[in-house]
């Protein structure tokens, strides 16, 4: 793979709100990529946050954010390939509402920031989506806080990540 950086790390944050109680709801990222000159964005970390979901006695509900390639991928896992990185927010709660515990978790936070990137895009648009389960109301905001380097690809190395990017 073979591609020159043509900027210093920066910074893209972006932030969805849920638009119905557990609904799916996407916020695009646009990256005003200048595919003429084979610019790329080279993601070396990724820093998601979302809020708490509801208490609900008997339930355990959620709130989930992701940072996705593809428009048409929920809040997902890392098992599906458009995923970029994830993060997750889960309640488990009795049916009297007296105990409660909760977990979180979030992946991949950052790639080996030296030689591998977590994520190499080519396409103009990345998508912060969430959900949330089991939630009496809205509740849900995710935030995404993403370091990357503007780069440009030699023409294969350009083509292989689209390619990509487009079967994922």
């Amino acid at each position: 793979m073979s591609y020159k950086f043509t900027s210093d790390t920066f910074q893209i944050s972006a932030a969805v709100t849920e638009s119905a109680a557990n609904t799916l709801t996407t916020q695009t990222i646009n990256l005003n990529l200048d595919s003429l000159s084979r610019e790329i964005l080279v993601i070396s970390m990724v820093d998601l946050d979302v809020t708490a979901p509801e208490l609900v006695p008997g339930a355990r509900s959620q709130m989930n954010v992701s940072l996705n390639d593809n428009s048409t991928t929920g809040a997902g896992g890392l098992g599906t390939a458009a995923v970029i990185a994830t993060a997750n927010k889960t309640v488990l709660c009795d049916a009297g509402a007296g105990a409660a515990v909760s977990f979180d978790n979030q992946e991949p936070k950052f790639a080996q920031m030296s030689d591998i990137p977590l994520f190499i895009s080519a396409t103009d648009d990345l998508f912060l989506a969430i959900q949330g389960v089991a939630n009496g109301g809205i509740v849900g905001q995710g935030q995404a806080r993403i370091f990357a380097r503007r780069a440009r690809a030699d023409a294969d190395t350009y083509a292989a990540i689209l390619t990509a990017q487009f079967n994922s």
